[in-house]
């Protein structure tokens, strides 16, 4: 294959292993080699495979800036750069260039976390609290109470307490749990999701959500009302669902434990670092599986994650904390004016069976509650190669960047949400990186020789999908001065080329950024063939490069298009072209050792800031789905809206339509939608079957290009 590379491939694979010893778990047999006298020769594109099948393996978990699998990805690229000869010592002699990374927020002290209910007296109805000669109950934080982001970060009231159903002010359904009764300067405990939400009859439009039922929706209510705290309770299905999911995790770790255990009897008794490095990584998993536990033990009682009701509107705000199913019931039961003692599931079904508010006052009973919500971050690293120059232009730099990391197991970047599910994120952007790597042995084979060039850097930026953090850091924190930085190359999404067309932005951010594309991609004429270029002019763009352009370096990003995988868990090794992406490597390696070489260094020209990243040109149906399940927990798919003038509203789909198949594909959630249209081209006729009023209907869709 054009390309190939030689390189000290057993030393390559001595300082993976070492390397990853010192920081974390290195896989075992990750590539493939051949050996030639002493050196070994990897086929460019079995590089690129075994890159991308560790990088983007379930083992990584999505490789998230808020999990350790971060940190074994940049082992991984570590050893790596070294093995292809990049000095990886640039960073106090190491390849590692920290960065402190927000995630998200974390619940402070426990001191300041808690939920207390006191009795006016001890001749509540509870003979336990009589025999214990005690007239509160009290809420731990994590097994019984959790504050959440959709209230105020910090605060702490003492004030009556009143349960008001689902704290829903309906006058469209004729439903008011607020009618008669007033909660100014009270602490409101409120039911999550609707009255008859599993009900595919229910007055809410059935199983389907209406507004009434976000917590947003539920935190004004409550504070146009004049409560001064919501106390929210999880509904039955979604505590079975959120213990399902957290089981799922840990049956993933456990997994992953076994498989580690299975390759430490597998070593001969010599790899002492190797065993290390595997007895540290299950250790690790322990100590996760440890932790998942007691959220699932918490999950189980119906405490809610800090920001599983998302992030509080703007203006004023009150408290907001998550309670357990079995304490707020144990609270109502013993209240003086529950003449009945209903549980927490009767008050529930007496709702949902009358389509009638059970809201009430609870009599005698003072709730104490505090919050303290303190923001989290966690330090990840931008990992460094440096290839150095030489002659009259080793003192400037020519940079190619690739981020590493991606959106692990979902929510923050996920599009495909509610879904916790492993993010392998292959194209997005185990590609790129790849593609860096592979880049990066063929530009020091190539200026080998060359005795006057510049210094090339590669980076593996962090950070990236939580808004181009460790790019951003690095220009702040440079290792060579930005003012002798002549040229930025990024790599992102490089691996689903498509009709032979791919991307570049930055062809007008420098002088002779076109004419340096133009001539790498000619180079590619007896060796693979040229591309069909999309030239884009802007240096601007979602991606690291834009970090660089932005303080006055000259950048070029290759891309082949976002598609229908993208931050979904489908984006995965399997979908990948490696043909074209080798011969994207090539032309990167092109583009940067043009550069490299070029006695004049490129002149930046400043750009303009509008730009639309590309689609690939991929058919599109016009629609927004939204998935549910019924009773039974079968998985359904509805439209959810329509664009106007699209495909599916021209053909006769309608709002509110259950997709059940497309062409010969079965369609239970959102995704098989996406994956009966993969492939498909604008202009194709495909039959959709379509279920309405207990019928199903079969409508021709003619499918329409991507905008």
């Amino acid at each position: 294959m054009p390309g190939m590379i030689k390189l000290a491939s057993i030393f390559c694979i001595a300082l993976v292993v070492e390397v990853g010893v010192a920081r974390g778990e290195i896989p075992i047999n990750s590539g493939s080699i051949q050996r030639e006298s002493e050196q070994f020769i990897p086929n460019a594109e079995v590089s690129l495979r075994s890159d991308i099948q560790y990088l983007a393996s379930e083992e990584l978990r999505g490789r998230s800036v808020a999990d350790d699998t971060i940190d074994v990805a940049a082992d991984y690229i570590s050893g790596r750069m070294s093995g292809v000869g990049l000095d990886t010592t640039m960073i106090d002699g190491t390849a590692f260039q920290p960065v402190s990374i927000p995630i998200a927020v974390q619940a402070g002290e426990a001191s300041q976390n808690y939920v207390k209910f006191e009795f006016a007296s001890n001749d509540a109805s509870n003979a336990e609290l009589d025999q214990q000669k005690s007239n509160i109950i009290a809420a731990d934080l994590d097994r019984d109470m959790m504050p959440m982001t959709v209230g105020s970060a910090t605060g702490d009231v003492q004030a009556p307490l009143a349960f008001v159903g689902y704290g829903i002010t309906a006058p469209e359904f004729q439903y008011d749990d607020y009618a008669g009764i007033d909660v100014s300067g009270h602490v409101v405990i409120v039911l999550r999701k609707e009255p008859q939400a599993s009900d595919p009859d229910g007055r809410f439009n059935g199983v389907k959500h209406t507004r009434h039922a976000f917590f947003a929706t539920k935190m004004q209510q409550a504070m146009k009302r004049g409560a001064v705290a919501v106390i929210f309770v999880s509904d039955a299905e979604s505590t079975r669902r959120e213990v399902q999911q957290i089981q799922t995790r840990i049956d993933g770790e456990l997994s992953r434990k076994k498989r580690l255990n299975d390759q430490l009897q597998t070593l001969p008794t010599e790899a002492i670092n190797t065993r290390a490095a595997l007895l540290d990584k299950i250790a690790t998993i322990d100590s996760i599986v440890g932790g998942m536990e007691i959220k699932r033990s918490a999950a189980q009682s119906g405490v809610m994650e800090i920001s599983t009701a998302g992030s509080p509107a703007k203006g004023k705000n009150i408290p907001a904390i998550s309670v357990s199913r079995t304490l707020i019931s144990d609270l109502l039961q013993q209240t003086a004016n529950n003449t009945q003692a209903r549980t927490l599931v009767e008050f529930e079904s007496d709702i949902d069976s009358t389509f009638t508010p059970q809201s009430q006052i609870l009599d005698g009973v003072t709730a104490s509650v505090s919050v303290s919500i303190e923001p989290s971050s966690r330090v990840s690293n931008n990992v460094i190669g440096v290839l150095e120059g030489r002659g009259n232009l080793a003192d400037e730099t020519v940079i190619v960047g690739a981020h590493y990391d991606h959106v692990g197991m979902g929510g923050v970047g996920s599009l495909a949400p509610g879904t916790i599910a492993i993010h392998n994120g292959a194209d997005d952007n185990a590609s790129g990186t790849a593609a860096m790597l592979a880049a990066a042995a063929n530009i020091k084979t190539k200026l080998a020789d060359v005795t006057d060039h510049r210094r090339v850097m590669f980076i593996a930026f962090t950070g990236e999908e939580r808004g181009l953090l460790g790019s951003k850091f690095y220009v702040r924190n440079p290792r060579f001065p930005l003012e002798n930085t002549v040229a930025m190359i990024n790599l992102d999404m490089v691996g689903r080329l498509r009709d032979n067309e791919l991307t570049v932005y930055g062809t007008g951010s420098a002088n002779t950024m076109d004419d340096i594309v133009e001539r790498a991609n000619a180079s590619l004429a007896d060796n693979g063939g040229a591309f069909s270029l999309f030239k884009v002019p802007t240096g601007y763009g979602p991606s690291d490069h834009q970090s660089f352009y932005e303080v006055g370096v000259p950048v070029l990003f290759y891309f082949t298009g976002l598609h229908n995988d993208y931050h979904r868990p489908s984006d995965d090794f399997g979908k990948i072209d490696f043909g074209g992406l080798t011969r994207i490597t090539d032309i990167v390696t092109e583009s940067c050792r043009l550069i490299a070489i070029s006695p004049d260094r490129p002149r930046y020209v400043e750009t303009e800031k509008k730009f639309k990243m590309r689609w690939q040109k991929t058919a599109v149906l016009g629609v927004s789905l939204s998935d549910t399940e019924n009773e039974w927990g079968t998985p359904m798919v509805f439209v959810s809206a329509l664009k106007p003038g699209g495909p599916a509203i021209n053909a006769g789909i309608r709002e509110g339509d259950q997709l059940v198949q497309i062409g010969k594909d079965r369609v239970q959630r959102s995704g098989d939608v996406l994956s009966s249209l993969r492939g498909k081209r604008p202009g194709e006729k495909l039959e959709i079957r379509v279920l309405r009023d207990g019928n199903v209907i079969v409508i021709p869709v003619n499918l329409a290009e991507r905008d």
